[in-house]
């Protein structure tokens, strides 16, 4: 069973991405802030974390800065979700932190196309262009 955490502090984005991912073979867990995620990765590491940017109290990028830190945690995949006016902070994660950048709006297929390739360990031949 994988297991994603999907952390954003709006409920209906967090669920939108929960069942567009969905099945069998996957248990989707949401994280309504920065700390909550940090946490429930703590406790057990999962197979991915999709994260917003912009969020009260611990933004997105200040998760993922914390989790390359870890030694348990420095290589777990991230999908960073931001929307186009946090490009130049969103590209630093990607280029120091190597976590994978998908701008908003974002077409479902390619969202479900990428957590496919991660899940199933392969690499990702090309990181999104914000």
């Amino acid at each position: 069973m994988k297991r994603i955490i999907v952390c954003d502090d709006e409920p209906h984005i967090v669920e939108g991405v929960r069942f567009l991912l969905r099945g069998s073979d996957r248990q989707i867990e949401g994280a309504s802030s920065g700390k909550e995620a940090l946490q429930r990765i703590r406790e057990e590491l999962p197979d991915l974390l999709i994260t917003d940017v912009m969020m009260p109290g611990m933004s997105g990028l200040e998760v993922v800065a914390e989790l390359r830190r870890g030694e348990r945690t420095k290589n777990l995949p991230i999908i960073i979700l931001t929307a186009k006016g946090q490009a130049h902070d969103a590209a630093m994660a990607q280029d120091v932190w190597g976590a994978i950048v998908l701008g908003k709006p974002f077409e479902p297929s390619q969202l479900r196309a990428l957590v496919e390739s991660i899940l199933e360990g392969e690499e990702c031949l090309h990181r999104e262009s914000i």
